[in-house]
């Protein structure tokens, strides 16, 4: 199935390459490219999840707190681990608690800090979610080689680290 806004905003920066002199349409493609990308996955996995009544943040929070010793953190620090927005974490967490799936707990020794617990119920969502998750991000990788793969964790690497620092700059 072929997305239409390939097409178009190929044409589009083909048009504003020769508009504008410091544009490099190459460069363009790969930030559209990947925002693309990601979009198109994204909404792969989304409505996966969604099957499940979880958002791709509740399943990352889930999974955060899941591989957590005690399966218990900071709100502060699940923003920090988030791969996903981490806009809203109080509110993910008040949703998150309403569905029975994580509750609240007081920090052992530091009362303004407040911590997040993964219940029984939510170890069991996980139990079901996941493999139907690995499946789906196997056949979204399916094209890829191995080689080709670990060719493109690395290019995102790249990216991600010089976001990072560009992001840093401007909030300096």
């Amino acid at each position: 199935m072929d997305d239409p806004r390939e097409t178009y905003y190929q044409k589009k920066l083909q048009q504003l390459d020769g508009q504008w002199a410091c544009l490099d349409a190459s460069r363009a493609l790969v930030v559209l490219g990947v925002l693309h990308t990601y979009d198109c996955m994204h909404g792969v996995l989304s409505a996966e999840l969604q099957r499940f009544g979880l958002s791709s943040s509740a399943y990352n929070l889930l999974t955060i707190l899941d591989k957590q010793e005690n399966q218990c953190l900071a709100l502060h620090e699940i923003g920090r681990l988030m791969v996903t927005s981490r806009a809203n974490i109080t509110g993910l967490i008040d949703s998150l608690c309403k569905k029975g799936l994580v509750d609240r707990a007081p920090h052992e020794s530091d009362r303004r800090i407040k911590l997040a617990r993964l219940l029984p119920a939510g170890r069991e969502l996980l139990q079901e979610v996941t493999p139907i998750h690995i499946q789906l991000i196997t056949q979204l990788t399916s094209t890829l080689s191995a080689e080709e793969r670990q060719t493109l964790v690395e290019l995102m690497q790249k990216l991600r680290k010089q976001s990072l620092a560009l992001g840093a700059n401007l909030v300096s």
